[in-house]
């Protein structure tokens, strides 16, 4: 038990520390936490058609729901839930540690300093990504088990994790077939007979675990997929906005009548998908893409740590450059799947968030390169400035997200005391304005009707409202609109009356 005292006593810190912040971070709820707690509800109550998603990965919603159906309210129940994933990412990351040889002062200070971060991940994003990171760190954990290639029943769980993983996140998919054919064949290349055999089995285990997901996203959307995450988002980075379905005006629907907006499933807003393949013109934008997202990983890799893009770059040229040094068969193994990370995201999009499954490895690396430092001076330094490094970016987003969305829940207990419900547009802008108006719809239980593209004059907008019978509009203030007229001039009803700091409601629609 003495070996695991660093994990227990970083999950301990954790957990104290989540238990302290969480009155001033519960409420931060961005754009695809709205989502993740309205399918998760959905599950709790049953409704299982307009749940299954193709967009958000179910993992995490079922396992709120559950908690949903023992009694608990939405968001606390996802934070324990996702603090469940963050316990087992620690766990894991201490496994590699130790697998490794990290000595244990340095050991001490990693854990501690993934409890700091944790406590961070949990509420910046609060579904999916800390699980998916503790499924993949522990297939690559069965990868580096000295009995890998002896022991079937470790490929068939290798699989297992593989199918987990991509039931957290579905980015999880492919990455996992990539790196289980790239790391086993480092393990076994020796044997290219066993190599196949264990990349066959672990792969083969995961699709199968994962057909009764991927049946039912064809049922619901009528085509064979993994997800539609992955050809929207590629698409809408790929040519850099949405192309709506046709008959969308300027106002997007929920994706159901009770959905807070379009996010829940952005699938059914959405019209064509534009790739890379289709043509000349998008190869080339999909190149200009490529160089931009180097750029993002770049920024990405400064926000865990400064240190952290020369730990990749010294891991890049450790496996493929290096001469006259012998690397490990498993520090091999575990760079090559640090790199291999980030292949899929090259073509989409870059977000520190994206990268979590490379903290663990990246510090292992980093902490094996301390140890062979021949200065004692600098080792002694950079031990303690190394951890310390990937807690200043966290630490900011802390600041920046203290009490974020406690304003929107008030104000959506004050709309019910004013009995205002339904459906409602806003003048709101892209950014943080626009996350306001979000979170307010899911706090509010009211359907929001987003604005497709900005602007648009006000009677443009007023003829959707029409159309869409939308009841209210909500002018987010400070602005320039003091009052809201029809075109002949008539002034609509402000029905908020300044009871509602930071807003006008006029009522439209009745």
């Amino acid at each position: 038990m003495q070996k695991y005292t660093p994990f227990f006593a970083s999950a301990l810190l954790m957990c104290v520390l989540l238990f302290i912040v969480y009155p001033h971070y519960q409420y931060y709820v961005d754009p695809d936490g709205t989502a993740y707690l309205t399918i998760s509800q959905r599950y709790a109550n049953g409704d299982f058609q307009k749940a299954i998603n193709g967009y958000w990965s179910p993992w995490s919603c079922w396992l709120t729901a559950g908690l949903i159906n023992l009694g608990l309210q939405a968001i606390p129940a996802s934070v324990i839930i996702n603090a469940t994933g963050a316990v087992g990412f620690l766990y894991i990351s201490q496994s590699l540690f130790q697998h490794f040889g990290i000595v244990r002062q340095l050991e001490w200070l990693f854990c501690a300093t993934l409890a700091f971060f944790l406590c961070y991940a949990i509420f910046w994003q609060s579904f999916n990504d800390l699980w998916e990171c503790f499924f993949l760190l522990s297939g690559l954990r069965l990868l580096l088990d000295a009995s890998f290639e002896s022991k079937p029943v470790l490929w068939v769980l290798c699989g297992i994790t593989g199918t987990l993983a991509y039931f957290a996140k579905a980015y999880s998919f492919p990455f996992f077939i990539l790196n289980t054919l790239c790391c086993t064949y480092f393990i076994s290349k020796h044997n290219k007979a066993r190599w196949l055999k264990i990349s066959a089995v672990s792969i083969a285990v995961m699709i199968l675990c994962s057909l009764p997901w991927i049946w039912l996203l064809h049922n619901k959307y009528g085509i064979w997929t993994t997800s539609t995450s992955g050809s929207l988002n590629m698409s809408w980075y790929l040519v850099g906005h949405p192309q709506w379905k046709e008959g969308i005006g300027l106002l997007l629907p929920p994706a159901y009548p009770d959905s807070p907006y379009y996010w829940e499933d952005p699938w059914f807003a959405n019209g064509a998908t534009p790739h890379f393949w289709d043509s000349w013109h998008l190869l080339a934008l999909q190149f200009l893409r490529i160089g931009l997202n180097i750029w993002k990983f770049i920024v990405s890799s400064f926000q865990l740590s400064v240190f952290f893009i020369f730990v990749a770059g010294y891991a890049k040229w450790a496996l493929f450059w290096r001469r006259g040094v012998a690397l490990s068969k498993d520090l091999k193994v575990l760079m090559l799947s640090f790199l291999l990370f980030t292949l899929g995201y090259l073509l989409v999009n870059f977000e520190s968030r994206y990268i979590w499954y490379m903290l663990p490895p990246g510090m292992v690396i980093g902490g094996l390169t301390l140890q062979n430092m021949k200065s004692a001076k600098w080792k002694n330094i950079l031990r303690l400035v190394f951890p310390v490094t990937f807690l200043i970016y966290p630490a900011w987003e802390m600041i920046n997200m203290y009490n974020k969305g406690a304003d929107e829940h008030k104000i959506a207990q004050q709309l019910k005391q004013l009995n205002i419900h339904g459906t409602f547009t806003s003048n709101a802008q892209p950014g943080p304005g626009i996350q306001r108006i979000e979170r307010l719809a899911y706090f509010s239980g009211y359907q929001l009707y987003s604005l497709s593209k900005q602007g648009a004059s006000r009677q443009d907008i007023l003829k959707e409202m029409r159309r869409y019978h939308v009841n209210y509009y909500f002018i987010l203030q400070p602005s320039d609109e003091k009052n809201l007229v029809d075109g002949q001039g008539q002034a609509f009803p402000e029905i908020s009356n300044g009871a509602i700091a930071g807003f006008k409601i006029f009522l439209v629609n009745p």
